[in-house]
Formats: C-alpha cells, structure tokens, sequence
C-alpha cells in the first residue's frame, strides 16, 4: 500500500469517526444512550475500532506519534 492509498483511508476513516461522534452526541442530547444502551455501546465499539485502523494507517505513513495515540486508545477499553 503506497501512501495514497493510506491517506484516503485514513480520510475515509476521518469521515466516518465524524459521523460516529455526530450519533454519540445525539444520542445523548435524546437520552437514547440509556434507553438504547447496547446500541450506544455498539457505537463507541465501532469508534474504537476506526480509531485503531487509522492509527495504523498513520503508523504504516510514518507517523511516530501515531503508537502513543493508539497506546492511549487500547488503555481505554
């Protein structure tokens, strides 16, 4: 993978991360995140997850701040 090809995924990801924070805000400002709780749950999961993959593609570009960032990110969960 060259580092277009990791920069659009890490876009893409960006993108994504943007809408997942945008369904995490609303479901709190409805009070959803209790009455929906599994989803809610579902929803920092997958946040997660796109975090990691974008820390990776980051790591793969050379982005040495990218490890501590991903280090932070494992501690959480």
């Amino acid at each position: 993978m060259n580092p277009t090809d990791h920069q659009h995924l890490i876009d893409e990801l960006d993108t994504l991360l943007a809408r997942i924070a945008t369904l995490l805000q609303g479901f709190e400002s409805t009070g959803c995140n209790l009455s929906m709780k599994a989803d809610y749950i579902a929803l920092h999961e997958l946040q997660a997850r796109a975090l990691k993959q974008r820390q990776e593609h980051a790591h793969a570009m050379g982005d040495d701040r990218s490890q501590s960032v991903l280090a932070t990110i494992e501690g959480l969960h």
